[in-house]
């Protein structure tokens, strides 16, 4: 099976799965629209005041606790239409629609192969969290459909030497920095992406440096708007958002799941009501306590990776739970999206079986995607985890199982061929 043969099938049909898409993600909407709780409501409030042209501010004064990108994006959206919770979820549908597109873009890019794209946009189309998640204003699809732009510039420089390259990876970059903006978890991949360049892709250090740079600096472009806005509006330096000291505390305090206490002797940020204040305390009792207990840190570490991917019901608390009409179904639809996502990963690990043993032309390349699902997933070493905080690197991990699907019918048409 040559990774660069095309299939007749599905030759136009990514337009049809992208329509169906719009249809099905429409159509839940207008029967699922819980009230937005948490962060959903937080990201709301605010698109909706800075829309009225009230600033990012929280009790009056200027904020940077949540990253402004997904409620700055909002805001220019409620401008045009007022703000209207169900504007923002439509607006999660078209994204979450470019995100299946974009899945199956780098997906030829790498494998050359329509029903290899084809097969991963459908089988992402069908995965039962990913339109669930439609139905709260997350920051998720606007964070994901960045990346994965990012990604695939990213993928058009790999082939490039000299300018060509360098323009495609300034222009991920770019692309990324506007993602750290939504949520700053990408800050330090480019790390990763210089160890992915030097002991995957086998460049030159030099080569491999100057990538990494590239990408990096590209970022900080992209990221300086909103770190000159801290700097004006709250007097400090704050490079995209206040809340990674708080995070950082709680997830050297938990081995699964959300941490918070009320106890004062126990939680030092429990009456600070400065956030840069808040984001130094937190860092300095999170280092801390790293520091005084590394073997706790360390089994804590791993067990917030499994977390990370253990099952796939957060999005089912906050739509069926939120309606007390609907919370009896919570659990019919956890058993769903479990079996589905279960169903998917055992795809994922199929297809990537199949890419490193089969040696496909795109498979150095496709690797790079897993650099990214590898560094997501030891960033939450030391973070709170649980499976919305997996999101991000479903469509990578689609990639792969549209190449496991379309083996498996190869190979169930071999045993059994068509007869004369």
């Amino acid at each position: 099976m040559s990774a660069k043969t095309t299939a007749t099938p599905a030759k136009h049909w990514i337009w049809d799965i992208l329509a169906l898409n719009l249809i099905f993600r429409g159509v839940w909407l207008l029967y699922m629209h819980p009230p937005q709780k948490a962060d959903f409501l937080w990201y709301f409030q605010h698109a909706q005041l800075l829309a009225t042209g009230q600033g990012y501010v929280w009790n009056g004064h200027p904020t940077a606790y949540w990253p402004i990108g997904w409620p700055f994006f909002l805001s220019l959206i409620f401008r045009v239409t007022g703000a209207h919770v169900m504007v923002g979820l439509a607006v999660n549908v078209m994204l979450s629609t470019c995100i299946v597109g974009l899945i199956y873009l780098i997906s030829m890019q790498l494998f050359h192969r329509k029903s290899m794209a084809f097969a991963a946009a459908v089988v992402y189309s069908l995965l039962p969290s990913q339109i669930v998640w439609n139905a709260v204003l997350g920051s998720e699809e606007l964070f994901s459909a960045l990346l994965l732009v990012s990604l695939y510039l990213y993928l058009l420089a790999r082939n490039g030497v000299g300018r060509i390259a360098l323009r495609w990876i300034t222009a991920s970059g770019l692309v990324l920095g506007l993602a750290a903006d939504v949520r700053p978890i990408p800050l330090l991949f480019p790390v990763f992406v210089l160890l992915y360049e030097l002991f995957i892709q086998r460049r030159r250090v030099a080569t491999g440096f100057g990538r990494a740079i590239t990408l990096s600096i590209a970022m900080f472009i992209t990221i300086l708007p909103v770190t000159i806005r801290n700097k004006i509006a709250m007097h400090h330096f704050v490079l995209v958002s206040t809340n990674g000291g708080t995070n950082l505390w709680q997830g050297t305090h938990t081995n699964g799941g959300y941490y918070w206490s009320w106890n004062p002797n126990i939680n030092p940020l429990l009456h600070i009501n400065n956030e840069i204040v808040k984001n130094q305390v937190g860092e300095h009792a999170a280092l801390d306590h790293i520091i005084h207990h590394i073997p706790t840190t360390i089994l804590n570490g791993f067990i917030k990776m499994y977390d990370l991917y253990k099952n796939d019901v957060n999005a089912n608390w906050y739509t069926f739970h939120a309606v007390p009409s609907l919370q009896h179904l919570t659990n019919l639809m956890d058993t769903i999206s479990n079996a589905g996502y279960y169903l998917f990963i055992a795809a994922t690990f199929i297809g990537i079986g199949v890419v490193v043993v089969r040696r496909f032309d795109g498979f150095k390349a496709s690797l790079f995607l897993l650099t990214f699902a590898l560094y997501n997933t030891c960033f939450f070493f030391f973070f709170p985890a649980w499976d919305r905080f997996r999101y991000p690197v479903m469509p990578l991990f689609a990639v792969f199982a549209g190449v496991a699907i379309v083996w498996l019918w190869h190979k169930m048409r071999e045993r059994h061929p068509e007869d004369p």
